[in-house]
């Protein structure tokens, strides 16, 4: 029993790249399930879904899921364009139809243009209707250039047209992309059909069916609010999410993973190494087809001509031809697999009847009168003539189907045996010598009507043998595997895989659509700022999503913390005081490198950028420059000499820093600075004095650690003034000199 559900997205997990969208079913509430094996069919699911991703989840209860099964369902009619892409592609045709009016108007305007009337005075007499000549001459002139500017005046006003339609088709442009995804695909487009079949009793509360869109992907982004002066903080983060998957995403919960869509989990295998007797080779899960699988279709090839069922005249009316030639002995020897379990006669059987019948009544008649071919000469011609000649009037020597099936069998098609001579059953053997008429002629020459070839006609020309398929993961889905008919002459009887190469395009075609996306500066691939471990990020509310391959920014969650703002300067690099605000990660998750907005009361400040915090880390915010605050770095060097007999030169450098603050409340900055750093041993650099003290500097927490550095963090009063002052000496032999310049600032 089948009953149609309605069904609806409600959660889309997105991915590094792709997604995994789940639908709720909508189970009819008029008439409760019966008891036993349901079908529940749902339809519409898009096209561009992978088809062996399918899953079917139920709450726990007296039901369970059986089957699930998702059928590509082609359109019962004509593809219709939706209304948006309907609009465009007339306003294309309207531009192009008025393009091409005004190239043939510039056209002729320029063959006007090179036309001159000629008076032709030369051919006549200087008194004879002169006046008349030139007065035509002129009279044709100004029709020229009336005719010309009609023209010029029909061409500007098609040129305005065609402004007009330019604008038009923006527009419409703009309107198609933020239309969603129903309107520009429009109608009669092939879908999905989904089949769970369910079994049990009682009433399911919930079904859901999830499935795999490979376009899909997003960048993180995020967004600092600080409100009261920077004393509070809102930390959002955010995320821009593209996605053709052919179905927009209205009011779902989204969830974002940096996980891998595909992952192989196995744990990898450590294999022992022994000294003694050799270890038998693993066995694979890979099992090869059986011997002698092409035996099955003998009868098959024997009762049909390239699949099909000869006409019952042609088997019951024998020709001059063949009444003329020796009986045929009927072949007696079984074939080597055993029918004698059914009732009903196989395609083998029926071979060997019809076989049978027609060597009593005079053998079988030649494909070549049958298609009206002069007949082939006798065998005793046939004999005395040069046997690498083909006879006149008639085509190459036709290969019989069971030769044909019996090369593929010994060349290893997938599945099958390793590549050997097989060996000939005694039917095969006793059909070879029977089929030739006194042994002159052979089965391949004469051809029949169970040949795979009529006489007179080329061969048909085998099918390469493909490669064998072990060991491979893409015979691991299921969904996509197939068992060859036994009118596949290369996979009859094996496995292949079903492919459908539109819809496969369409989603590969979607996939680069999304990889050549560019996004806006800053954005960053989560692939390459995840780290060694993976989260999911589950949006707080419901989202819409349309399905036009452009990134949308939608807000995932929100968390509220507290900022601490800095003052931080390094007079050394530049004289400017900087704005930081330094935040504990407020998420119960890790945040990924991206671009952040910085809001302060409301108003934009700047964008910066983080790298990988850790649950738990902090991370900082520049938020620009504070021009009420200004600094100056001033050094100031002395050299003497020094040591025994003045063989060393000391360079004595001051360095002072002064800090001046014009804000209306006390404030507290930090003071970054650097001493000199030699490899040279003798070369030695100490501190002096310092006013006041330094606490020694890394720079480890941004990533690039430095030596001898050093801090100081200063309180400044409102509308104040301070001052660090330092002072480090170099002391080398007084023979050297430092390149660049004793003085070192």
């Amino acid at each position: 029993m089948q009953i149609v559900c309605v069904s609806q997205v409600c959660q889309v997990t997105v991915h590094a790249r792709g997604a995994i969208v789940t639908r709720r079913v909508e189970l009819p509430a008029s008439s409760p399930l019966p008891d036993g094996d349901v079908d529940l069919v749902i339809t519409d699911v898009t096209a561009r879904s992978e088809p062996g991703s399918f899953r079917a989840q139920l709450e726990p209860g007296r039901r369970s899921v059986l089957l699930v099964d998702a059928v590509l369902v082609p359109p019962s009619s004509p593809v219709q364009q939706g209304p948006s892409q309907s609009k465009l592609d007339d306003l294309k045709l309207r531009m192009d139809r008025v393009q091409s009016e005004i190239e043939r108007l510039s056209s002729q305007r320029q063959r006007l243009a090179k036309q001159f009337p000629d008076p032709a005075l030369r051919t006549t007499s200087l008194v004879d209707k002169v006046d008349e000549r030139i007065a035509d001459a002129i009279a044709t002139a100004g029709l020229l250039s009336e005719v010309q500017r009609q023209l010029g005046e029909k061409q500007q006003q098609l040129e305005q047209k065609l402004a007009d339609l330019a604008h038009e088709k923006a527009a419409a442009e703009l309107r198609h992309s933020q239309a969603p995804s129903s309107e520009r695909q429009g109608r009669s487009q092939p879908t999905r059909r989904v089949t769970v079949r369910v079994s049990g009793s009682g009433a399911i509360a919930n079904l859901y069916v999830s499935y795999v869109v490979p376009a899909a992907r997003f960048f993180p982004s995020y967004t600092l609010r600080l409100l009261d002066g920077g004393k509070r903080a809102t930390w959002a983060v955010e995320a821009h999410v593209a996605q053709i998957s052919g179905e927009d995403w209205n009011g779902v919960r989204l969830s974002l993973s940096t996980a891998d869509l595909i992952f192989d989990a196995r744990l990898p295998e450590l294999p022992s190494l022994r000294f003694g007797r050799a270890q038998p080779v693993p066995r694979s899960g890979y099992r090869p087809a059986p011997e002698g699988l092409d035996r099955l279709f003998v009868g098959y090839d024997r009762g049909f001509v390239g699949g099909q069922t000869p006409p019952d005249g042609l088997l019951t009316e024998p020709s001059n031809l063949s009444a003329s030639m020796p009986e045929r002995t009927p072949p007696t020897d079984a074939l080597n697999f055993d029918d004698s379990l059914s009732d009903e006669p196989t395609w083998a059987t029926r071979a060997e009847s019809a076989e049978a019948e027609l060597s009593k009544k005079g053998g079988l008649p030649s494909p070549m009168e049958l298609l009206g071919f002069s007949p082939p000469p006798p065998p005793a011609m046939m004999s005395m003539a040069d046997p690498s000649m083909p006879a006149p009037g008639s085509g190459p020597p036709p290969a019989p189907m069971r030769a044909q099936s019996a090369a593929m069998y010994r060349s290893g098609a997938p599945g099958g045996p390793p590549q050997a001579k097989a060996k000939e059953s005694k039917r095969q053997r006793s059909l070879s010598e029977s089929a030739g008429g006194g042994g002159q002629g052979s089965y391949d020459g004469e051809g029949g009507p169970f040949a795979d070839n009529l006489g007179g006609l080329p061969p048909l020309e085998a099918k390469p043998v493909p490669e064998g398929i072990e060991p491979q993961d893409d015979w691991l889905d299921f969904d996509q595997l197939q068992l060859g008919g036994p009118e596949d002459q290369v996979f009859r009887g094996r496995l292949k895989r079903r492919s459908d190469d539109q819809t496969h395009n369409k989603i590969q075609q979607a996939v680069r659509t999304l990889e050549k996306l560019s996004p806006p500066s800053g954005l960053v691939d989560p692939l390459s700022s995840r780290g060694q471990f993976d989260h999911r990020y589950d949006a707080e509310g419901l989202l819409k999503i349309p399905s036009d391959g452009k990134l949308h920014r939608v807000a995932v969650l929100c968390a509220d913390g507290t900022p601490q703002l800095r003052l931080i300067t390094v007079p050394r690099e530049r004289a400017d005081v900087y704005r930081e605000a330094e935040l504990t990660n407020p998420c119960q998750a890790p945040l990924l490198s991206g671009p952040v907005d910085v809001y302060v009361d409301g108003g934009l400040l700047t964008t910066d950028a983080i790298s990988h915090v850790d649950r738990g880390g902090s991370l900082r915010i520049g938020m620009g420059v504070e021009e009420r605050v200004r600094v100056a770095r001033n050094v100031r060097a002395e050299e003497e000499s020094a040591g025994l007999l003045g063989g060393t030169t000391a360079m004595t450098h001051t360095v002072t820093i002064e800090i001046s603050s014009s804000l209306g409340q006390p404030i507290q900055i930090d003071v970054l600075d650097r001493m000199p750093v030699s490899e040279d041993k003798s070369l030695t650099v100490e501190l002096i004095a310092e006013k006041p003290a330094h606490t020694p500097y890394d720079q480890a927490e941004r990533g690039a650690p430095i030596r001898r550095g050093m801090k100081w963090r200063v309180q400044l009063p409102a509308a104040g003034k301070t001052k660090i002052e330092y002072q480090y000496r170099l002391s080398f032999s007084a023979k050297n000199e430092i390149i660049g310049g004793n003085r070192r600032d």
